[in-house]
Protein backbone atom coordinates (compact mmCIF):
# COMPACT_ATOMS: atom_id res chain seq x y z
CA UNK A 1 0.00 0.00 0.00
CA UNK A 2 1.64 3.14 -0.96
CA UNK A 3 2.13 5.45 1.56
CA UNK A 4 4.25 8.90 0.28
CA UNK A 5 2.86 10.93 -2.50
CA UNK A 6 5.82 9.39 -4.55
CA UNK A 7 4.50 5.90 -4.55
CA UNK A 8 0.45 7.31 -4.75
CA UNK A 9 1.36 8.70 -7.81
CA UNK A 10 3.06 5.83 -9.44
CA UNK A 11 0.38 3.49 -8.31
CA UNK A 12 -2.58 6.10 -9.67
CA UNK A 13 -1.02 6.21 -13.02
CA UNK A 14 -0.46 2.51 -13.67
CA UNK A 15 -4.37 1.74 -14.02
CA UNK A 16 -7.53 4.46 -14.31
CA UNK A 17 -10.20 3.12 -11.18
CA UNK A 18 -12.36 0.36 -11.60
CA UNK A 19 -15.34 1.67 -10.30
CA UNK A 20 -18.86 2.47 -11.70
CA UNK A 21 -21.09 5.86 -11.67
CA UNK A 22 -23.74 3.69 -10.18
CA UNK A 23 -20.68 3.66 -6.91
CA UNK A 24 -21.51 7.74 -6.48
CA UNK A 25 -23.46 8.43 -3.50
CA UNK A 26 -26.83 10.13 -4.40
CA UNK A 27 -27.25 11.95 -1.16
CA UNK A 28 -24.29 14.79 -0.31
CA UNK A 29 -22.43 14.79 3.39
CA UNK A 30 -23.46 16.71 6.46
CA UNK A 31 -21.30 19.27 6.35
CA UNK A 32 -18.81 19.85 3.60
CA UNK A 33 -17.33 22.41 1.00
CA UNK A 34 -18.65 21.64 -2.12
CA UNK A 35 -17.08 22.60 -5.45
CA UNK A 36 -20.11 21.97 -8.38
CA UNK A 37 -18.74 20.15 -11.58
CA UNK A 38 -19.49 21.75 -14.69
CA UNK A 39 -21.08 19.04 -17.46
CA UNK A 40 -18.64 19.09 -19.62
CA UNK A 41 -15.78 16.30 -20.30
CA UNK A 42 -13.70 17.49 -17.77
CA UNK A 43 -15.16 18.04 -15.38
CA UNK A 44 -16.89 14.58 -15.45
CA UNK A 45 -13.34 12.96 -15.79
CA UNK A 46 -12.32 14.83 -12.61
CA UNK A 47 -15.29 13.47 -10.69
CA UNK A 48 -14.90 10.34 -12.00
CA UNK A 49 -11.28 9.91 -11.10
CA UNK A 50 -11.49 11.75 -7.82
CA UNK A 51 -14.00 8.59 -7.40
CA UNK A 52 -17.32 7.86 -5.04
CA UNK A 53 -15.66 8.81 -1.41
CA UNK A 54 -15.63 12.57 -2.74
CA UNK A 55 -17.66 12.84 -5.40
CA UNK A 56 -21.64 12.49 -4.99
CA UNK A 57 -24.11 13.06 -7.64
CA UNK A 58 -27.35 14.32 -8.07
CA UNK A 59 -30.09 15.12 -11.04
CA UNK A 60 -29.48 17.87 -13.60
CA UNK A 61 -31.51 20.74 -12.53
CA UNK A 62 -33.43 22.12 -15.83
CA UNK A 63 -35.51 24.97 -15.66
CA UNK A 64 -38.05 25.33 -18.63
CA UNK A 65 -37.97 28.20 -20.85
CA UNK A 66 -41.31 28.76 -22.13
CA UNK A 67 -40.23 31.20 -24.78
CA UNK A 68 -37.61 29.21 -26.80
CA UNK A 69 -39.78 25.80 -25.53
CA UNK A 70 -35.91 24.63 -24.57
CA UNK A 71 -34.41 24.47 -20.97
CA UNK A 72 -31.43 25.80 -19.08
CA UNK A 73 -29.41 23.97 -17.41
CA UNK A 74 -28.51 25.12 -14.07
CA UNK A 75 -24.45 25.79 -13.93
CA UNK A 76 -21.97 28.09 -13.95
CA UNK A 77 -21.15 28.13 -17.28
CA UNK A 78 -23.99 28.27 -19.16
CA UNK A 79 -25.81 31.20 -16.43
CA UNK A 80 -27.86 32.48 -18.83
CA UNK A 81 -27.97 30.86 -21.36
CA UNK A 82 -30.76 28.56 -23.07
CA UNK A 83 -30.48 25.17 -24.62
CA UNK A 84 -33.41 22.69 -26.57
CA UNK A 85 -33.35 19.29 -25.87
CA UNK A 86 -31.16 18.54 -28.84
CA UNK A 87 -28.27 20.76 -27.33
CA UNK A 88 -28.65 19.14 -23.90
CA UNK A 89 -28.42 15.75 -25.78
CA UNK A 90 -25.57 16.93 -27.98
CA UNK A 91 -23.40 18.12 -24.66
CA UNK A 92 -24.00 15.02 -23.31
CA UNK A 93 -22.70 12.86 -26.32
CA UNK A 94 -19.54 15.19 -26.51
CA UNK A 95 -18.86 14.72 -23.12
CA UNK A 96 -19.37 10.94 -23.13
CA UNK A 97 -17.02 10.66 -26.38
CA UNK A 98 -14.30 12.83 -24.06
CA UNK A 99 -14.69 10.38 -21.56
CA UNK A 100 -14.38 7.22 -23.61
CA UNK A 101 -11.13 8.63 -25.55
CA UNK A 102 -9.99 8.95 -21.92
CA UNK A 103 -10.95 5.16 -20.67
CA UNK A 104 -14.07 5.94 -18.56
CA UNK A 105 -16.86 4.89 -18.58
CA UNK A 106 -19.78 6.97 -20.30
CA UNK A 107 -21.81 8.83 -17.23
CA UNK A 108 -25.35 8.68 -16.73
CA UNK A 109 -27.54 11.17 -18.08
CA UNK A 110 -29.45 14.45 -16.49
CA UNK A 111 -26.87 13.99 -13.74
CA UNK A 112 -24.35 16.68 -12.53
CA UNK A 113 -21.70 16.11 -9.95
CA UNK A 114 -20.33 17.99 -6.89
CA UNK A 115 -17.24 17.36 -5.70
CA UNK A 116 -16.59 17.39 -1.63
CA UNK A 117 -13.58 19.61 -1.28
CA UNK A 118 -10.89 18.18 1.27
CA UNK A 119 -10.15 21.01 4.71
CA UNK A 120 -7.83 23.63 3.22
CA UNK A 121 -8.19 22.89 -0.71
CA UNK A 122 -9.74 25.36 -2.51
CA UNK A 123 -11.74 25.02 -5.83
CA UNK A 124 -8.88 27.05 -7.56
CA UNK A 125 -6.27 24.82 -5.89
CA UNK A 126 -8.14 21.34 -6.86
CA UNK A 127 -8.19 22.88 -10.69
CA UNK A 128 -4.94 24.19 -10.67
CA UNK A 129 -3.44 20.42 -9.45
CA UNK A 130 -5.34 18.82 -12.17
CA UNK A 131 -4.58 21.31 -15.05
CA UNK A 132 -0.92 21.34 -14.42
CA UNK A 133 -0.96 17.53 -14.13
CA UNK A 134 -1.92 17.63 -18.15
CA UNK A 135 -0.12 20.93 -19.05
CA UNK A 136 2.97 19.14 -21.24
CA UNK A 137 0.63 16.21 -22.61
CA UNK A 138 -1.27 16.38 -25.95
CA UNK A 139 -4.92 17.18 -25.62
CA UNK A 140 -5.61 14.54 -28.16
CA UNK A 141 -3.29 12.11 -25.69
CA UNK A 142 -6.47 11.64 -23.21
CA UNK A 143 -5.71 8.55 -21.84
CA UNK A 144 -2.17 10.04 -20.97
CA UNK A 145 -4.25 12.61 -19.44
CA UNK A 146 -6.48 11.23 -17.11
CA UNK A 147 -3.96 8.92 -15.78
CA UNK A 148 -2.19 12.16 -15.07
CA UNK A 149 -5.13 13.64 -13.56
CA UNK A 150 -5.94 10.91 -11.32
CA UNK A 151 -2.17 11.13 -9.79
CA UNK A 152 -2.20 14.46 -8.72
CA UNK A 153 -5.90 13.56 -7.69
CA UNK A 154 -5.13 10.61 -5.12
CA UNK A 155 -2.03 12.74 -4.10
CA UNK A 156 -3.92 15.55 -3.12
CA UNK A 157 -6.42 13.62 -1.52
CA UNK A 158 -4.17 11.13 -0.02
CA UNK A 159 -4.52 10.49 4.03
CA UNK A 160 -7.44 12.73 3.94
CA UNK A 161 -10.80 12.00 5.79
CA UNK A 162 -13.45 11.51 2.73
CA UNK A 163 -16.76 12.92 3.96
CA UNK A 164 -18.39 10.34 2.10
CA UNK A 165 -17.42 7.65 3.66
CA UNK A 166 -18.50 8.90 7.48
Amino acid sequence: MPINDTEVMLAARDALPSWSWDDFAKEPPQTVELMRLDPNGWHALIAYLAGPSWVYQEPARYDPVDETGGVRRVDASTAGTFSGDADVTGDHDEMARYLVDAGVPEPPRGVQWMLCLPDGVTEWELEHACRLAVHNIDPADRRRSALEVHAALRVLLNGRMTPLSW
